[in-house]
Parts: C-alpha cells; structure tokens; sequence
C-alpha cells in the first residue's frame, strides 16, 4: 500500500529530486524485486562509497602543497600534489642533470642546480586552474659559472648553497650565498662565498667538505659529506647579512656524530639530516655537541628494504612530516618531524632515481587555486547528498512502515 498524507508528500517530493537521492544500480534494482526494503540498505552503501570518494577528493583539492623532487637520469624535475603520490613532470627546458632544489615560498620560485651545465636555474611556478603546479614564463639563471648540489632559500629569498666555483683556484667546496637583489637584479655571476676553510677554524675547519645545507632567519646550517666527527656533522653559522657584529656572531658544531652527512632541512626547533645510518635530528638551540650516534637518530633503514639504504634529499611539509628519498630502493619515505626520538618511517611513494626533495605550499588567496576549485560543482553535489541522505534513510523507512535499517 503506498504511503499517504505527509508520508506521501515527502515521498514525492524525493522522487522528483535525484540529486538528492543516489541513482539506483542494476544491483540495487535486482536486489528490490526480492526484498522490498533492500533500496534502504543499497542507499546506505552507495552513500558509504560516495562519501569516501567525497573524502578523498575534498582532501587533494582542499590541500595547496606540493612536493617536489629531481631526478638527475632523467632529466626532470616532477611533482606530487599532496597527499596524492602520483608524479607529474615540470617544464625545465634543455637540462643536463637536474639535482639539487629548493623553493622560495613567499615568491614560488624554483631553483633547480644543473651541475654539468655549471648553472643554478630558477623557474616562477604557478598553480593553473585545473589545480596542477607549472612553471611559467622563461627560465633565468640564478648563479652561473658554479658547480653546486644542495641549495637552500631563507625567508627573504636570498639562495644558499654548497659547492665551488669554476673560476676559483681553490679546490675545496665552500659555503655561499646569492641575495636576491642579485637574482632579481640577473647578477648571476657574483655570489657571496659567506663560510670556507680558511674563515671557519684552525687547524679543524668546521667547513671542509659541505654537503646538506639549511637556513632560518639567523643561521646557516650546513654538514660535511667527509669528516663530520672531526670538522662537524651539523655546524651552525650566524648569517652575515643580518647586520651583526662579529662579536656577536656564532660558529659551532651542533653534532659530531657521523662522518658523512647528504641532505638536511631545519624546521622551527630542530635540523634534521641524513647519513648512511638514517634520519638524525639535533636541537637548534642544543647547547653541547652532540656526539653519540645512537642519540637523535629518529629513523633506521626499513626492514623490508632488501636493495641496500641509501637516503639522499629530505625535506620538511611545514607541519609535522619529513619525506626523505633512499636512492637505492627508489622510494620516497615519510616519518614525523616532531623531535629527536626514534619512529617508524612510512613508504609515500615509488620514485626510481629521486635525488632531491622540496616542498612548496601556496596560501588560500591564491586566484589559481580558487579557480580551481570554482570549476568543480560535483563534490559540493555530493556533499549535499552525504548530508542530507542519513537523516531522510529513516523518514523513508518509518514511511515504508518498517524501522529496521
């Protein structure tokens, strides 16, 4: 018997209105000529699979970070919109070797290091309005006549970086600096050599040969790929463009724990590094040097890595995540950047190759993401439906007579 009064009312009333009730299947259709009730069960999980499916895109498209990673065999640079693990290349032009990179959060400006070429690249990047990161415009040249891997950029968008220049007579690698007046200015043949052997200590240098690099508004950070538990496995300098005097400026050994140090990163109160051994993590403001390496090594060589450890790029979300590359399985790995104890590391994603990490983030006004996200009207159909669905499955049961959902 159909159901009359209000009941019948409403009833109508959703049967002229599909987009708030899911379309019924086959299933559901087959499964109604043998139980008459079985649409509300159908209902429930058509609505469950909608809601996941709802979850996960309000996620992606709600998120305006990416991560970044070079791959130097490839020849590319490609990118993740997090929390999604799928890899999509950027366009960098003819490149040799692209390794080293980092990102100028307030500006989005790539800089991608083509060692072979003897040039540090930087690329503006944009979010367009399908919500997929590009570059955009021509690409310059940030530093030329140099040979550098591992680059940094502080707040101002002043670039930091290890490495030498080709036009020296010194062999050894140093630390440097390009400011940003110079970037935006195209002087790109004249960084500033901020850190050496010669100005860091003797007769233990605490630059002899630098590797990872990382800065904050007052130091420069920087480890030694070779003799990092005699010269320093993570040294903090005072920057010299901060208007100290050099009675007030800093040069310390924050950790001696390991001889050889890839990448590092520095978050607001630590600076994390990796070695051989794994993930390390050292204090800002430590005030003794660390030297047992057992202590601040928060993570460890998965146990179902069988094709050796080789960590390489790591770089921080700015929240609560690492994500760090081990060269020799080809995964990107996650594991918490909350302090020094040790924790589990997770597999982000497959990514053969990958050298370096950076991650850069574009803020809720951005005209790109919003048009993105405007050209989109099915999720907020869904939503309306997710909501709107759990309280009408029991007016439409009572309605049918039967409260048993």
């Amino acid at each position: 018997m159909a159901p009359t009064g209000w009941r019948g009312a409403l009833v109508a009333m959703l049967a002229s209105s599909p987009s708030l009730w899911p379309r019924p299947t086959a299933a559901m259709s087959r499964r109604s000529r043998l139980d008459p009730y079985s649409h509300v069960d159908a209902t429930i999980e058509q609505t469950s699979n909608d809601a996941s499916t709802l979850s996960t895109d309000l996620v992606t498209q709600q998120s305006k970070k990416f991560l970044l990673a070079s791959f130097p065999t490839l020849r590319q640079v490609a990118y993740a919109h997090l929390p999604d693990n799928v890899w999509r290349p950027l366009v960098l032009g003819e490149v040799s070797e692209p390794t080293g990179i980092a990102v100028d959060m307030q500006t989005a400006k790539l800089f991608v290091s083509d060692p072979p070429n003897q040039v540090i690249w930087w690329y503006q990047l944009n979010v367009n309005r399908h919500g997929l990161l590009e570059t955009v415009g021509s690409r310059k040249a940030a530093v030329e006549g140099v040979n550098a891997l591992w680059l940094t950029v502080n707040g101002v968008g002043d670039l930091y970086f290890t490495g030498r220049l080709t036009s020296a007579s010194s062999q050894h690698d140093s630390v440097f600096r390009q400011d940003a007046a110079s970037i935006a200015a195209g002087r790109s043949r004249t960084p500033t050599e901020v850190y050496t052997r010669s100005n860091t200590g003797n007769p233990n240098p605490k630059v002899w040969e630098p590797s990872g690099i990382a800065v904050d508004a007052l130091f420069v950070y920087w480890g030694n790929k070779e003799g990092g538990t005699k010269h320093g496995a993570v040294v903090k300098g005072s920057r010299m463009n901060v208007g100290l005097l050099s009675q007030d400026r800093q040069l310390k050994a924050l950790s001696t724990t390991v001889d050889e140090v890839r990448g590092m990163v520095a978050t607001g109160t630590h600076v994390f590094y990796l070695s051989n051994d794994g993930v390390h993590g050292v204090l800002k403001t430590a005030a003794q040097t660390a030297e047992d390496a057992n202590l601040g090594l928060i993570a460890k060589q998965p146990a179902t890595t069988s094709s050796g450890w080789n960590p390489t790029g790591i770089t921080w979300d700015g929240d609560n995540t690492l994500y760090f590359t081990d060269l020799s399985s080809g995964i990107v790995y996650t594991v918490p950047a909350l302090n020094i104890l040790e924790h589990n590391v997770t597999k982000y994603a497959d990514a053969p190759g990958a050298r370096c990490l950076a991650v850069v983030g574009f803020s809720g006004g951005s005209s790109a993401m919003h048009s993105s996200a405007s050209r989109r009207p099915a999720p907020g159909a869904s939503l309306l439906r997710l909501l709107v669905a759990p309280a009408l499955f029991f007016i439409l049961a009572a309605a049918a007579g039967t409260s048993d959902i």
